[in-house]
């Protein structure tokens, strides 16, 4: 993590019209690591979805007692309900989704 104080002085220096580089040989630091410091890349967001309980795919397979490859094409066709999350757009299902799924199935 960085220092507070880092991060308040890069910002007063580049304030003043310091070039990065100029604050980099300053504070012993490159002028990249100077530009990310002044510059943070925002986070993306990610759905709020902590008022629901999340099931991976593999929790849905063991719950129907199906294959989580079969439980992976029901996604993809509409069968189930799928939310995809995070950067590697991982599968989810919401635990209410899946009691209606057996509720109109039986």
């Amino acid at each position: 993590m960085l220092n507070i104080s880092r991060r308040d002085e890069v910002a007063k220096l580049v304030k003043a019209g310091l070039s990065y580089a100029e604050i980099g040989r300053r504070l012993g630091i490159t002028r990249e690591r100077v530009r990310k410091i002044a510059n943070p890349k925002p986070r993306p967001k990610e759905p709020d979805l902590s008022f629901d309980v999340m099931l991976r795919t593999s929790d849905v397979a063991r719950l129907l007692n199906i294959h989580v490859n079969v439980v992976r094409r029901w996604s993809n066709k509409g069968i189930i309900r799928a939310y995809r999350i995070g950067p590697r757009r991982d599968r989810r299902f919401r635990q209410e989704d899946i009691v209606r799924f057996l509720a109109d199935s039986t």
